[in-house]
């Protein structure tokens, strides 16, 4: 039987160190340029700390040190994309926001062995780019754990 349509898909593509990242777009609610983040005493160092986004209190995740990275200082290419989880809204710090690209979901590659030493749970996919590779994240196994445990 013949495909008759192909399925698109919208990937936001963005840079975490070194490593080019994509998300559906239907995950991202929106992408905030700065908020002031508060630091979270006794959290994970992968919390970056909290937020308040229009008098609602998120945890702003530093994307970077959940990848294993060094974390650097807030700068004014960073970007907050801020994402659902388990019905709360997150932030997901990322080093800066490159692009948004239509995607045919036959354009998905299955997960090469090793992306960067960055635990492979993390992302579902990759997308071929033109000038590229990009790990879609998958947020769902990026986010599960303690994360909401430490800031309550």
């Amino acid at each position: 039987m013949k495909k008759s349509d192909q399925e698109w898909m919208e990937l936001t593509i963005f840079q975490v160190a070194d490593v080019n990242c994509a998300m559906d777009i239907l995950n991202i609610k929106e992408i905030i340029k700065h908020l002031e983040i508060t630091r979270v005493h006794n959290a994970p160092p992968y919390i970056r700390g909290v937020a308040s986004l229009r008098g609602e209190i998120i945890t702003v995740v530093d994307v970077r040190e959940k990848f294993g990275f060094e974390p650097i200082p807030l700068n004014e290419d960073m970007r907050i994309i801020v994402t659902s989880y388990k019905g709360e809204n997150t932030g997901l710090l990322v080093d800066r926001v490159l692009d948004v690209h239509m995607v045919d979901t036959d354009a998905m590659e299955p997960l090469a062995s090793n992306i960067n030493g960055i635990n492979r749970d993390f992302f579902s996919g990759i997308y071929k780019m033109e000038s590229g590779l990009s790990a879609v994240l998958n947020t769902e196994a990026l986010l599960q754990g303690e994360l909401n445990e430490h800031i309550r």
